[in-house]
């Protein structure tokens, strides 16, 4: 079985929870106070978190459709994994929509969305194919490059004197705050960390996963908040509702030396890295959950999801649309997954008494 260090856990939840946050102004709602809406959000996530952290080390062998069989019986469980691995791939053609539309809206307007998703698809589909240990070295080789250009563009906001912190001022009320927090932002982004049950198996360090997943959700968390109230801080709620990509907009803002400015196109290849980093462990999450399900090879498998999400991604949403549709799925299906299923797991589990912990073997589960 393929493994990945601790390290390249740490990097690949940053990037991951990152993914294709920058697209948007998370916590609007709160206005001024999107900011705190992300905290609250960012804990409400971190239960999350512990629940699926929890059932891994009841099974650190399993993967997500192993603890599915184990927890539900073979059929039940079966039949839940295949459901989840359905709703997984709809979030994959998601962002494969998200491609198409970050093209045409920042670089080629006139280039065919169906091109730009086939490219997109192709790139994560091949790094899939050759398996949990290259797309984690990839991740890994992009996140200096990501830290960087983030760490340059505040710098260059702060010398070009943009950031204004009274925008971030008054205070609307607890209310407001965790009506714009739970469960939008505790579902996206933080709830997704769910698809990493399916990856947690092949960390070397079984001990190092706990402290490697929650040090990477931190470390994404003071970088995604400290984005939010920058953004808030040089454009105002107003505008920042108001624009498709906030970040791009605050971006353009910089000029420096009267030569240094249009700067979008380190924004766009951020955005593309981070949508990158999402499809591909998103892809490989659905893999890994349907590989058991139908007992076919990994390179057969990934193909075959990879000719589904391309397939399904052409079917032809407009831009206000499309986001309709993420804020739908949002709220009234992907709690189900992230927060149902595994309470119910938990409560399952906690049935057992102490020291009786399953093991793949005794339950009559294969991997």
């Amino acid at each position: 079985m393929e493994r990945i260090g601790s390290h390249q856990l740490y990097v690949g939840t940053i990037m991951f929870i990152l993914g294709s946050t920058p697209l948007y102004e998370l916590g609007v709602e709160a206005k001024q106070n999107a900011t705190l809406a992300m905290l609250v959000g960012a804990i409400a996530g971190l239960v999350l978190a512990g629940m699926y952290l929890y059932l891994y080390h009841r099974v650190p062998e399993a993967g997500l459709t192993e603890l599915y069989r184990l927890h539900f019986g073979l059929w039940l469980g079966s039949g839940i994994a295949f459901i989840h691995g359905s709703e997984l791939a709809f979030e994959a053609t998601y962002l494969l929509r998200e491609y198409s539309y970050l093209t045409t809206l920042t670089l080629l307007d006139t280039a065919p969305g169906w091109l730009m998703m086939l490219v997109s698809c192709f790139l994560a589909g091949y790094t899939v194919m050759k398996g949990i240990e290259v797309l984690f070295r990839v991740i890994e080789i992009l996140f200096p490059l990501v830290l960087t250009s983030y760490v340059l563009l505040s710098v260059m906001l702060f010398l070009n004197k943009l950031p204004d912190w009274h925008r971030l001022l008054p205070f609307v009320g607890f209310e407001t705050i965790f009506r714009a927090a739970i469960p939008t932002i505790m579902v996206f982004p933080y709830g997704q960390i769910i698809v990493f049950l399916a990856i947690w198996k092949h960390v070397q360090e079984t001990k190092a996963v706990t402290r490697m997943t929650l040090a990477g959700y931190l470390t994404a968390t003071i970088m995604i908040m400290y984005g939010n109230a920058m953004i808030m801080a040089v454009i105002g709620p107003q505008l920042a509702a108001g624009s498709s990509i906030p970040l791009l907009q605050v971006v353009q803002l910089i000029r420096l030396g009267g030569f240094i400015e249009r700067l979008d196109i380190i924004v766009t290849l951020l955005l593309f890295f981070g949508l990158y980093v999402k499809l591909a462990i998103g892809f490989m999450a659905v893999v890994l959950i349907v590989q058991p399900l139908f007992k076919c090879s990994h390179t057969i498998c990934t193909l075959a999801v990879g000719t589904i999400l391309f397939g399904v991604a052409l079917i032809d949403h407009n831009y206000t649309k499309h986001l309709w549709l993420g804020q739908y799925f949002v709220r009234n299906y992907m709690l189900i997954f992230q927060f149902g299923i595994p309470a119910v797991m938990l409560l399952i589990g906690l049935r057992h008494k102490k020291g009786q912990t399953p093991s793949l073997e005794s339950e009559g589960i294969t991997k």
